[in-house]
């Protein structure tokens, strides 16, 4: 008799554990297939740097208008994209913009919840040494890659702290304020829309 119980016992206990062990790889599957890792997948967009003399007449007349100030646009003309870079109006030479990366950047799931991806244009700025000898004269730097056809996306634009930047932040910490403002003024956290300009160089509304 006691036997039989102990028995029972542990035919209970062994079909606890398998049934457990059904279960977990159960779980494991419906991870796989529903709630996996969600990844960042990067594709580089290749582009071309051209001068505004090359680009369409309605980039080139927007660009006249307001070259004088900082900006940063999107634009979409004749079925290519043109990310422009302006740094305004400058004293002297010396200044440089330079386009380095373009990049569509998509958030992968499996269950797709995600938008469909930003694209993010890396530049860098060159201002002019202390000491050394520019150009005494109004200069406008200014950037301008053309893609071969028109992303519908928002555009993030990112520039990498310089070494002097990254060490005044951290020699003043109450500065920080203005340090997300520069962030922000990077373009890290403002996405640019595409927007299409009229043939006297205005923005549509």
């Amino acid at each position: 008799m006691e036997r039989n119980a102990m028995n029972n016992f542990m035919l209970m206990i062994l079909s606890v554990l398998l049934l457990t062990g059904c279960g977990s790889g159960t779980t494991e599957d419906d991870t796989m297939n529903g709630e996996g890792p969600i990844t960042r997948e990067q594709t580089d967009l290749p582009f071309s740097t051209i001068d505004v003399d090359e680009a369409p007449d309605r980039i080139g007349k927007w660009i006249e208008k307001n070259r004088s100030e900082e900006a940063k646009k999107v634009f979409h003309v004749d079925g290519k994209t043109y990310v422009i870079i302006l740094l305004g109006e400058k004293s002297t030479g010396g200044y440089h913009v330079e386009i380095e990366q373009i990049q569509l950047s998509k958030i992968v799931s499996p269950e797709s919840e995600a938008g469909p991806g930003t694209v993010e244009v890396t530049y860098n700025v060159t201002e002019p040494e202390e000491g050394s000898f520019n150009i005494q004269a109004l200069t406008y730097p200014m950037a301008i890659a053309e893609l071969g056809r028109e992303l519908e996306y928002g555009f993030q634009f990112n520039s990498p702290a310089k070494s002097g930047e990254l060490k005044e932040s951290q020699d003043q910490p109450d500065d920080n304020d203005s340090s997300k403002q520069q962030a922000s003024d990077g373009g890290q956290s403002v996405l640019v829309s595409p927007e299409e300009l009229t043939s006297d160089g205005e923005i549509k509304e």
